[in-house]
């Protein structure tokens, strides 16, 4: 599990967007303190704050996801590349999203996009557990949602060798009507990026 950490800069000077376009290959994830991630193919907890976290910082970036993931939304996400892991889906879907076979096309079809528009972006990482398993060592962005508390369920994020991590900055948020518990955003950022 991850070490929570305290602030290393203001909340108020910190541009997330700009922050993540400083990197190549994103994970984004909410977990629960015991690492839980989803149950029963949804996520265990309703946070609007945290939704709104994760479109804003995945817009008009590719997205890469399990074909699980992918048939838990309700449609495609939205102004982004939808890149699919799977080897039974067929390869053309639909407009905004490819199917590939395997990691290393996703993020292939992922640099492509970024290169063709010329935006310095990520390539986000986004689910489910398997793959952000096969994905630990192609990141260098770690944008983790720390929902406080433990819950149960069948999908959890792999462990982290605190030693290839440094937290960048984070940010708290109260339960309250439009979020069923409190939580914490963590930016973690390569260490091998951070001390060059």
């Amino acid at each position: 599990m991850l070490l929570t950490l305290g602030m290393s800069t203001p909340d108020q000077d910190f541009d997330f967007r700009a922050f993540h376009a400083r990197y190549s290959v994103g994970m984004i994830v909410a977990c629960s303190e015991n690492g839980v991630i989803g149950r029963d193919g949804d996520l265990p907890w309703s946070l609007r704050d945290d939704l709104r976290h994760f479109m804003q910082s995945t817009k008009g970036c590719p997205v890469i996801m399990g074909r699980k993931t992918f048939e838990s939304l309700e449609k495609p996400l939205p102004n982004r590349l939808n890149i699919v892991l799977s080897r039974s889906m067929g390869e053309v879907h639909e407009d905004g999203v490819i199917v590939v076979g395997g990691l290393e096309a996703a993020i292939e079809a992922g640099e492509k996009a970024v290169c063709e528009d010329g935006q310095s972006r990520p390539i986000w990482i986004a689910g489910g557990g398997t793959i952000y398993r096969q994905a630990m060592d192609a990141a260098n962005l770690l944008v983790v949602t720390r929902v406080h508390c433990e819950v149960e369920g069948d999908t959890t994020f792999p462990e982290i060798d605190m030693s290839r991590w440094e937290m960048a900055h984070s940010r708290s948020f109260e339960a309250d009507n439009r979020n069923q518990y409190a939580f914490t955003i963590e930016w973690w950022q390569s260490v091998a990026i951070s001390g060059q």
